[in-house]
């Protein structure tokens, strides 16, 4: 026994008029004071070690939570696009020898955001085979109602294919499709689709699909699509799929750059020669009648003109490091921060933008930038990603992973 237990299990005991043994210390005493400060010490002590033992649990999950994706869609993507009811559509490129050609054809699926999906687009039905022709779905957007797709491809005619020999076959679909030339008589076409994958054809067209054409939208209608024709600086034309008509529209004038915002049946656009003071401006253009707004002249503008989707905030690179943000409504008020160079989107309240740093063309890591503050906030604790888009209502961003371009899906915080 110890001394301290020993001492406590001492009775004091009575003799000859006096109390022996050991005398209770006086309340309100130095001792008592004394006695409860080291208490309290002992209770805040044991009461960090808790908080310690519970944070020790709970970060971990924290961490691993953020880091999960809540579905991922394991195929290899090479384009995607988010519809405003929060489904993905994607392309899936597939390699096929015929003969002594080397073909591409991409399969095209729809998926929720849980990752469960179908094809809607089989690429040997879609294009059969005879004739042996390569297609290649460069981009895909959705209309404003969730149910119809414009798909840019790049088709290539079975002469523009690089011709090898079965013996130079190494098995390998990512080998091989450096194999596939970009000849000159690739063409841009425009195909338009249903959420299912049927072909909607404009009437009285006497072509598949839309030829010479990139960048395609539906307008908010759904009978109504836009695209663009030409290289840099490109025109702006309009089709009603249900009546074959078509428009180039505000003719005789091209553009820079150009941001669709079709829910609102406009785009954004940088211009030279639609500017009343003949300089570039950052231009609001509306689809349905062609009325022309110059926001604000731009000085300097390097690229990747980029609309939020409360269509309020217009964004640009003003150089190789800056993006300046404009205020549609007030287009004096702007911010520039300084990022480097990346891709860009806005979020969801459009007072901060999600990044992807590096080219444009490589993967990188994403960040929060705020647009007030010039905070940076790293996400996804730095795992780098290929391409990543969020969704409209801002709550969930979807990412392709390096490579084989894996698609997965995160809560955004």
């Amino acid at each position: 026994m110890n001394r301290t237990a020993w001492l406590q299990g001492l009775k004091p005991f009575r003799f000859g008029g006096f109390t022996a043994g050991l005398k209770p210390r006086p309340s309100g005493t130095i001792y008592e004071t004394a006695s409860r400060q080291i208490s309290n010490r002992k209770s805040v002590v044991a009461t960090l070690l808790a908080l310690g033992v519970i944070t020790a649990v709970a970060l971990p999950l924290i961490v691993r939570a953020q880091d999960r994706p809540s579905a991922t869609i394991i195929e290899d993507c090479s384009a995607f696009a988010v519809s405003p009811n929060d489904r993905i559509v994607y392309s899936v490129p597939h390699m096929k020898r015929v003969k002594h050609l080397i073909i591409q054809r991409d399969d095209v699926s729809v998926a929720d955001l849980s990752g469960k999906g179908k094809i809607i687009v089989e690429r040997d039905k879609f294009m059969p085979v005879p004739p042996p022709v390569t297609y290649m779905v460069n981009g895909l957007s959705w209309a404003p109602d969730g149910r119809r797709i414009a798909m840019t491809m790049t088709t290539i005619s079975a002469e523009g294919s690089d011709k090898e020999s079965d013996d130079d076959d190494t098995g390998n679909p990512q080998q091989d499709s450096q194999r596939i030339a970009m000849p000159s008589n690739g063409k841009k076409v425009l195909a338009l689709l249903d959420d299912e994958g049927h072909e909607i054809k404009v009437a009285g067209s006497k072509t598949r699909f839309i030829e010479n054409a990139s960048n395609g939208a539906w307008l908010a209608d759904g009978q109504t699509a836009v695209y663009l024709i030409g290289i840099n600086p490109y025109k702006i034309v309009r089709v009603n799929v249900s009546d074959g008509q078509s428009s180039t529209l505000f003719e005789g004038h091209t553009f820079d750059s150009v941001v669709w915002d079709t829910a609102r049946n406009q785009a954004f656009a940088v211009s030279q020669n639609l500017s009343i003071s003949g300089r570039t401006a950052l231009m609001q253009l509306d689809l349905v009648h062609e009325g022309v707004h110059e926001i604000t002249r731009l000085p300097v503008f390097q690229g990747q003109l980029t609309v939020s989707a409360s269509g309020k905030k217009v964004g640009y690179f003003i150089d190789g490091d800056t993006i300046e943000v404009r205020d549609v409504a007030s287009p004096l008020k702007f911010e520039r921060v300084r990022t480097g160079p990346g891709k860009f989107e806005f979020g969801h309240d459009d007072r901060r933008i999600l990044l992807k740093r590096g080219p444009l063309d490589k993967s990188g890591s994403l960040v929060w930038v705020g647009l007030t503050d010039n905070s940076f906030v790293p996400i996804l604790h730095g795992l780098e990603f290929h391409d990543f888009e969020i969704t409209p209502d801002g709550n969930t961003v979807i990412v392709m992973d390096p490579g084989k371009g894996i698609l997965k899906i995160y809560p955004l915080r």
